[in-house]
Protein backbone atom coordinates (compact mmCIF):
# COMPACT_ATOMS: atom_id res chain seq x y z
CA UNK A 1 0.00 0.00 0.00
CA UNK A 2 1.15 3.00 -1.27
CA UNK A 3 2.08 6.56 0.99
CA UNK A 4 -1.26 8.16 -0.31
CA UNK A 5 -3.67 4.75 0.66
CA UNK A 6 -1.91 4.61 4.06
CA UNK A 7 -3.49 8.31 4.92
CA UNK A 8 -6.35 8.12 3.09
CA UNK A 9 -6.88 4.62 5.38
CA UNK A 10 -6.08 6.61 8.12
CA UNK A 11 -8.74 9.21 7.25
CA UNK A 12 -11.52 6.82 6.94
CA UNK A 13 -11.06 5.14 10.31
CA UNK A 14 -10.82 9.06 11.85
CA UNK A 15 -13.82 9.40 10.76
CA UNK A 16 -15.40 6.42 11.49
CA UNK A 17 -14.53 7.15 14.81
CA UNK A 18 -15.60 10.35 15.02
CA UNK A 19 -18.93 8.99 15.17
CA UNK A 20 -21.62 8.38 18.04
CA UNK A 21 -22.55 4.90 17.82
CA UNK A 22 -26.35 4.15 18.88
CA UNK A 23 -28.17 1.63 20.44
CA UNK A 24 -32.05 1.37 20.06
CA UNK A 25 -33.97 -1.02 22.76
CA UNK A 26 -37.27 -0.81 20.89
CA UNK A 27 -38.43 -2.56 17.90
CA UNK A 28 -41.79 -0.38 17.28
CA UNK A 29 -43.10 2.36 14.47
CA UNK A 30 -40.99 4.81 16.44
CA UNK A 31 -37.78 3.17 16.49
CA UNK A 32 -38.08 2.34 12.89
CA UNK A 33 -38.32 6.20 12.01
CA UNK A 34 -35.52 6.87 14.64
CA UNK A 35 -32.94 4.12 12.63
CA UNK A 36 -33.99 5.67 10.07
CA UNK A 37 -32.96 9.43 10.56
CA UNK A 38 -29.78 7.83 12.67
CA UNK A 39 -28.75 5.43 9.19
CA UNK A 40 -28.88 8.61 7.91
CA UNK A 41 -27.11 11.12 9.70
CA UNK A 42 -23.46 11.20 9.06
CA UNK A 43 -22.52 11.89 12.35
CA UNK A 44 -24.27 8.85 14.11
CA UNK A 45 -23.52 4.53 12.98
CA UNK A 46 -26.49 2.46 14.74
CA UNK A 47 -24.65 -0.34 16.12
CA UNK A 48 -27.70 -2.42 17.11
CA UNK A 49 -31.49 -2.75 17.58
CA UNK A 50 -32.95 -4.87 20.83
CA UNK A 51 -36.61 -6.34 20.62
CA UNK A 52 -37.69 -9.61 21.98
CA UNK A 53 -40.24 -9.73 18.35
CA UNK A 54 -37.77 -10.80 15.81
CA UNK A 55 -40.30 -9.59 12.89
CA UNK A 56 -40.88 -5.94 15.10
CA UNK A 57 -40.65 -2.92 12.47
CA UNK A 58 -37.52 -1.99 13.77
CA UNK A 59 -36.15 -5.01 13.91
CA UNK A 60 -36.79 -5.75 10.06
CA UNK A 61 -35.50 -2.46 9.07
CA UNK A 62 -32.41 -2.94 10.66
CA UNK A 63 -31.60 -6.64 9.48
CA UNK A 64 -32.51 -4.92 5.57
CA UNK A 65 -29.60 -2.35 6.65
CA UNK A 66 -27.35 -4.97 8.15
CA UNK A 67 -27.34 -3.51 11.10
CA UNK A 68 -26.73 -6.04 14.68
CA UNK A 69 -30.60 -7.67 16.41
CA UNK A 70 -30.78 -9.05 19.82
CA UNK A 71 -33.69 -10.13 21.48
CA UNK A 72 -31.88 -8.91 24.98
CA UNK A 73 -30.82 -5.60 26.36
CA UNK A 74 -28.58 -7.53 28.56
CA UNK A 75 -26.69 -9.11 25.18
CA UNK A 76 -26.26 -5.60 23.58
CA UNK A 77 -24.78 -3.77 26.79
CA UNK A 78 -22.90 -6.81 27.09
CA UNK A 79 -21.03 -7.26 23.96
CA UNK A 80 -21.53 -3.97 22.23
CA UNK A 81 -20.11 -0.48 22.83
CA UNK A 82 -22.59 2.50 22.30
CA UNK A 83 -22.08 6.21 23.20
CA UNK A 84 -25.85 6.82 23.11
CA UNK A 85 -28.48 3.92 24.09
CA UNK A 86 -32.16 5.24 22.94
CA UNK A 87 -34.60 3.54 25.74
CA UNK A 88 -37.98 2.87 22.83
CA UNK A 89 -39.39 -0.05 25.51
CA UNK A 90 -41.32 1.80 27.25
CA UNK A 91 -40.43 -0.89 30.19
CA UNK A 92 -39.47 0.82 33.51
CA UNK A 93 -37.44 -2.52 34.35
CA UNK A 94 -35.47 -2.01 31.13
CA UNK A 95 -35.03 1.83 31.56
CA UNK A 96 -33.78 0.82 35.23
CA UNK A 97 -31.67 -1.71 33.71
CA UNK A 98 -30.30 0.16 31.36
CA UNK A 99 -29.06 2.86 33.70
CA UNK A 100 -27.39 0.70 35.63
CA UNK A 101 -25.33 -0.99 32.93
CA UNK A 102 -24.95 1.41 30.57
CA UNK A 103 -21.62 1.77 31.47
CA UNK A 104 -19.94 5.16 29.77
CA UNK A 105 -22.87 5.74 27.19
CA UNK A 106 -25.96 7.94 27.58
CA UNK A 107 -29.47 6.71 27.86
CA UNK A 108 -32.28 8.46 26.25
CA UNK A 109 -35.91 8.21 26.47
CA UNK A 110 -38.01 7.76 22.99
CA UNK A 111 -39.78 10.99 24.03
CA UNK A 112 -36.48 12.96 24.65
CA UNK A 113 -35.15 11.89 21.03
CA UNK A 114 -38.61 12.44 19.56
CA UNK A 115 -38.40 15.94 21.01
CA UNK A 116 -34.94 16.56 20.28
CA UNK A 117 -35.29 15.64 16.08
CA UNK A 118 -38.31 17.00 16.08
CA UNK A 119 -36.59 20.37 16.86
CA UNK A 120 -33.55 19.42 14.80
CA UNK A 121 -36.26 19.73 11.80
CA UNK A 122 -37.38 22.39 12.71
CA UNK A 123 -34.56 24.55 12.72
CA UNK A 124 -33.52 22.33 9.60
CA UNK A 125 -36.54 23.72 7.74
CA UNK A 126 -36.23 27.51 9.02
CA UNK A 127 -32.60 26.96 7.25
CA UNK A 128 -33.73 26.08 3.94
CA UNK A 129 -36.89 28.85 4.13
CA UNK A 130 -33.55 31.17 4.52
CA UNK A 131 -31.77 29.79 2.00
CA UNK A 132 -34.49 29.92 -0.83
CA UNK A 133 -35.38 33.65 0.25
CA UNK A 134 -31.92 34.58 0.07
CA UNK A 135 -31.44 32.58 -3.46
CA UNK A 136 -34.76 34.41 -4.31
CA UNK A 137 -33.73 37.71 -3.91
CA UNK A 138 -30.38 36.73 -5.24
CA UNK A 139 -32.39 35.73 -8.51
CA UNK A 140 -34.49 38.93 -8.63
CA UNK A 141 -30.73 40.87 -8.55
CA UNK A 142 -29.30 38.32 -11.60
CA UNK A 143 -32.80 38.98 -13.77
CA UNK A 144 -32.92 42.77 -12.46
CA UNK A 145 -29.36 43.54 -13.65
CA UNK A 146 -29.29 41.16 -17.09
CA UNK A 147 -32.62 43.13 -17.92
CA UNK A 148 -30.80 46.62 -17.78
CA UNK A 149 -27.92 45.08 -19.29
CA UNK A 150 -29.98 43.81 -22.33
CA UNK A 151 -31.41 46.97 -22.91
CA UNK A 152 -28.03 48.55 -23.21
CA UNK A 153 -27.32 45.79 -25.43
CA UNK A 154 -30.23 46.80 -27.67
CA UNK A 155 -29.82 50.02 -28.00
CA UNK A 156 -25.76 49.20 -29.04
CA UNK A 157 -26.96 47.11 -31.39
CA UNK A 158 -29.47 49.75 -32.83
CA UNK A 159 -26.76 52.39 -33.05
CA UNK A 160 -24.44 50.15 -34.56
CA UNK A 161 -27.03 49.19 -37.33
CA UNK A 162 -27.48 52.79 -37.92
CA UNK A 163 -23.84 53.42 -38.13
CA UNK A 164 -23.49 50.67 -40.63
CA UNK A 165 -26.30 51.79 -42.61
CA UNK A 166 -24.22 55.53 -42.43
CA UNK A 167 -21.18 54.37 -43.13
CA UNK A 168 -22.53 52.59 -46.38
CA UNK A 169 -24.58 55.71 -47.67
CA UNK A 170 -21.26 57.54 -47.18
CA UNK A 171 -19.11 54.98 -49.50
CA UNK A 172 -21.67 55.23 -52.04
CA UNK A 173 -21.29 59.34 -51.94
CA UNK A 174 -17.54 59.22 -51.61
CA UNK A 175 -17.90 57.19 -54.72
CA UNK A 176 -18.96 59.47 -56.27
CA UNK A 177 -16.81 62.26 -55.12
CA UNK A 178 -14.18 60.21 -57.52
CA UNK A 179 -10.68 60.98 -56.33
CA UNK A 180 -11.33 63.76 -53.98
CA UNK A 181 -13.53 60.51 -51.86
CA UNK A 182 -11.20 58.08 -51.45
CA UNK A 183 -10.07 59.50 -47.88
CA UNK A 184 -13.48 59.68 -46.57
CA UNK A 185 -14.57 56.32 -48.41
CA UNK A 186 -11.18 54.44 -46.03
CA UNK A 187 -13.09 56.63 -42.82
CA UNK A 188 -16.56 54.94 -44.08
CA UNK A 189 -15.43 51.61 -44.13
CA UNK A 190 -13.21 51.24 -40.87
CA UNK A 191 -16.91 53.14 -39.62
CA UNK A 192 -18.56 50.21 -41.02
CA UNK A 193 -16.08 47.72 -39.74
CA UNK A 194 -16.02 48.76 -36.36
CA UNK A 195 -19.95 48.72 -36.51
CA UNK A 196 -20.28 45.50 -37.22
CA UNK A 197 -18.00 44.44 -34.81
CA UNK A 198 -19.74 45.95 -31.89
CA UNK A 199 -23.15 44.69 -32.86
CA UNK A 200 -21.11 41.29 -32.78
CA UNK A 201 -19.37 42.01 -29.19
CA UNK A 202 -23.44 43.02 -28.54
CA UNK A 203 -24.50 39.68 -29.05
CA UNK A 204 -22.26 37.74 -27.71
CA UNK A 205 -22.87 39.67 -24.37
CA UNK A 206 -26.25 38.77 -24.67
CA UNK A 207 -26.21 35.15 -25.13
CA UNK A 208 -23.72 35.25 -22.28
CA UNK A 209 -26.44 36.93 -20.23
CA UNK A 210 -29.02 34.53 -20.91
CA UNK A 211 -26.79 31.35 -20.13
CA UNK A 212 -25.82 33.04 -16.94
CA UNK A 213 -30.26 33.48 -16.50
CA UNK A 214 -30.22 29.80 -17.74
CA UNK A 215 -27.65 28.80 -14.77
CA UNK A 216 -29.04 30.88 -11.99
CA UNK A 217 -32.43 29.03 -12.82
CA UNK A 218 -31.06 25.21 -12.94
CA UNK A 219 -29.08 26.07 -9.25
CA UNK A 220 -32.24 27.12 -7.81
CA UNK A 221 -34.10 23.82 -9.45
CA UNK A 222 -31.27 21.99 -8.33
CA UNK A 223 -31.50 22.97 -4.40
CA UNK A 224 -35.23 22.72 -4.23
CA UNK A 225 -34.07 18.79 -5.05
CA UNK A 226 -31.73 19.26 -2.47
CA UNK A 227 -33.43 20.85 0.57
Amino acid sequence: MGPLSGRTLEWKMETSESKKRVGIVGGGEKSKSLLEIFHKCKGAEPVYVVDPDANAPAMTLAMRLGIKTLTKPEMAVKNFAADIILDASESAETADFLHKNRGTAQVISLNAALLFIAIIEENRNKANDQVFTDLSSVRQEIDRNTRDVSKTLHGIEKISNELEVLAINAGIQASRAGEFGKGFAVVAGEVKSTARVARDLAGDIDRVISEISSMSNRIEQSLKKVL
